[in-house]
């Protein structure tokens, strides 16, 4: 259902190198170590076998709970997409699914950020708070990633 989808979409370009870029988003254990702590995020945990890569499985750990998810494309300095399902009692309420495209600029990487979340059940009634809540933490995510290579806090 279309009118239970939340897009949002962004990009930032950091002046660091494609391959240092991809590294830290790909290195799934290290987001603790660079990602924001005033949203929901608490950390993540590898649930398969190392290294990571397409398949690869994880649990987010929030505020709101365990997102289960996995890796979903897996392409080194160019592409990563992720697909992770936030359940209740076994009721899947959200599935998210976020992505970077990576492209060169110079010594710089362009990033551009996707992300979906769609709503099931009881979670559509919710869509304008919960899409609210993935601007924030989706913008947060790039500002930290940004700062983390750069030091510069500002996305563009």
């Amino acid at each position: 259902m279309a009118g239970s989808v939340i897009r949002f979409e962004a990009r930032t370009v950091i002046r660091r190198p494609v391959s240092e870029v991809f590294e830290r988003l790909a290195d799934l254990p290290g987001y603790r170590q660079w990602m924001h702590r005033d949203g929901v995020f608490g950390g993540t945990e590898v649930t398969s076998a190392l290294p990571i890569r397409s398949g690869t499985t994880y649990v987010d750990r929030t505020r709101m709970g365990r997102f289960v998810g996995e890796v979903t494309e897996h392409v080194p300095c160019t592409l990563l997409a992720f697909s992770e399902t936030f359940s209740i009692f076994g009721h899947p309420l959200t599935q998210a699914r976020p992505s970077y495209v990576l492209e060169v600029d110079g010594d710089s990487t362009v990033v551009h950020h996707t992300a979906e979340a769609e709503l099931y059940g009881l979670a559509r009634a919710f869509k304008p708070v919960a899409a609210r809540m993935v601007t924030r933490e989706r913008s947060h995510t790039l500002a930290s990633l940004k700062r983390s290579l750069e030091g510069s806090p500002e996305t563009e």
